[in-house]
């Protein structure tokens, strides 16, 4: 059996916030609310399963799925993701 390199899941994130919790295994006043369900993320970026990388707001393409967002800014992001308009008879 040939063995493969493990895939490595890249996370483009738009929170800085959000990045510094998910590397740092200390935890803070502020953050000990969190469920510990949701601190497995952390677990899976010290096992090199997960990879975290800020990216801006404006470039953020997740966006289109949990914003209402203007029309150019939808058109721009649907394009970049590949959906294309489906044009009725």
């Amino acid at each position: 059996m040939i063995s493969q390199a493990p895939i490595q899941v890249k996370l483009l994130v738009d929170n800085k916030s959000a990045i510094a919790l998910s590397k740092n295994p200390v935890h803070h006043d502020r953050s000990k609310h969190i469920d510990t369900k949701f601190h497995f993320i952390r677990e899976c970026i010290e096992d090199g399963k997960v990879k975290v990388k800020h990216i801006g707001t404006n470039r953020q393409l997740a966006d289109i799925l949990t914003k209402a967002l203007g029309r150019v800014k939808f058109v721009e992001m649907r394009q970049k993701l590949g959906v294309v308009q489906v044009q009725r008879d």
